[in-house]
């Protein structure tokens, strides 16, 4: 099966204004402002950051878009040790005001333990490293040694992979083989941290384990008149219950 990411997010988890991670930023922003004799005062600085939407993440359990039997035999051993899902993630960023843009920004996936202790962990992630101009229908499939692999040219005979319409530089991907996955996002000539993004995971549970459980969260840079506002997505104890996500039922 081939599985394309959708143009926009269909199912959103999070949608709302980035906010300052602590009020000592927002101080010293203002302070930098003073200096360059810059007009505004907190309410300038929290006014129209941008918008960012969290998506519901969308999991397969991998035979059911990957048949065993297509599988080369040691793709198929691995299924007999753990159990594998794919996970489709996605946020987005929308700018308010044009002199408030988002510069950088990371988004985390925290992988939870189950009650026995078990911990599910990242296989592999996808995109992991964009660095040269945007790139367009981007193809990818499952190597023997389930790791992402990027095709070049027509999927002809490949049983399983997905396609991006569009991958927009600067994207780097940390934690393979760990609990805490994560894309960072930065702006690159002629690009901003601006729009949708998707990214994909490879995720390796105990055998059995149901459910797993992750949390999500995002952090970011926001550039505004030569400063950097550091911003989060909500008081601490809303985003960590509302951003708290079943990957597999």
């Amino acid at each position: 099966m081939w599985l394309r990411t959708p143009e926009t997010i269909e199912k959103v988890l999070w949608e709302a204004p980035l906010e300052p991670a602590t009020e000592a930023v927002v101080e010293r922003v203002a302070r930098e402002w003073a200096v360059q004799g810059i007009r505004g005062g907190k309410d300038e600085i929290l006014g129209g950051l941008p918008i960012v939407s969290i998506g519901w993440p969308e999991t397969w359990a991998l035979p059911e878009v990957y048949p065993p039997e297509k599988m080369p035999p040691a793709l198929r051993a691995k299924l007999e040790e753990a159990d594998f899902y794919l996970v489709r993630l996605a946020c987005s960023f929308r700018p308010v005001r044009r002199e408030k843009q988002v510069q950088w920004a990371r988004f985390i996936v925290y992988l939870h333990p189950d009650a026995a202790g078990r911990q599910p962990i990242a296989f592999d992630l996808h995109p992991l490293m964009v660095t040269q101009e945007v790139r367009r229908n981007v193809k990818v499939t499952l190597s023997p040694s389930l790791k992402f692999h990027e095709i070049e040219g027509s999927v002809g005979g490949i049983e399983f992979g997905f396609e991006y319409s569009e991958l927009q530089p600067i994207i780097s991907a940390s934690g393979a083989g760990e609990a805490r996955p994560s894309w960072d996002y930065e702006e690159a000539k002629g690009t901003r941290v601006q729009g949708s993004k998707w990214m994909h995971l490879l995720l390796k549970a105990p055998k059995g384990m149901k459910p797993v459980r992750a949390t999500l969260d995002l952090t970011a840079d926001v550039a505004m008149h030569g400063s950097l506002l550091q911003v989060v997505m909500g008081k601490e104890e809303v985003a960590r219950d509302r951003l708290s996500v079943k990957l597999v039922a």
